[in-house]
C-alpha cells in the first residue's frame, strides 16, 4: 500500500480520465480552491466543488486526452505531482508539462495549485479551441 494521498490523487486522476463525477466529486472538498497559473482563459482561482466541477468537466477539453505522472511527492497534507497531459485539437498535437500540488485535509483535497510549464502554448491552444467552437 503506497501513501494514503497518493492512492487519493491516483483514483481521482483515474476517475478524472473515465468521467467518474461521482468519484472526482467525493475526491473534493465542498470549499475547494483550484489556482491554474498563466495567462489564458483558465487561469486565476476557482472557488468550491460546483466551479472546480464546471471546469474540470467542461466541453473544451482536447480530443485524446492523456495524463501521465511522472512524479509524485507527498507528505501527510501535501502532494506535488509532475506530470504531463497531452491531446489533439484537429491535426494540432497540444503538450502540457506541469507541477501540481494539492493540499489534503481528512481525505479530500481542500486545495490545488497548477503550474504550467508552456503558458504561451496553452493560451494559443485554448485560444484555437475557441475559434473551432464559434465556428
Amino acid at each position: 500500500m503506497e501513501h494514503p494521498n497518493i492512492d487519493l490523487v491516483k483514483g481521482l486522476y483515474g476517475a478524472y480520465l473515465q468521467g467518474d463525477l461521482d468519484a472526482v466529486t467525493n475526491a473534493l472538498a465542498p470549499d475547494v480552491r483550484w489556482h491554474n497559473s498563466g495567462s489564458d482563459p483558465t487561469a486565476g482561482t476557482l472557488e468550491g466543488r460546483d466551479a472546480t466541477l464546471a471546469y474540470l468537466f467542461a466541453d473544451n477539453h482536447l480530443e485524446d486526452y492523456a495524463l501521465e505522472t511522472t512524479d509524485m511527492l507527498v507528505s501527510d497534507e501535501r502532494i506535488a505531482i509532475i506530470a504531463r497531459t497531452s491531446g489533439r485539437l484537429g491535426d494540432r498535437r497540444i503538450v502540457n508539462d506541469f507541477v501540481q500540488v494539492m493540499h489534503i485535509v481528512d481525505g479530500r483535497i481542500v486545495e490545488v495549485w497548477n503550474y504550467m510549464w508552456d503558458q504561451k502554448g496553452l493560451a494559443e491552444a485554448y485560444a484555437a479551441i475557441a475559434a473551432v467552437a464559434a465556428a
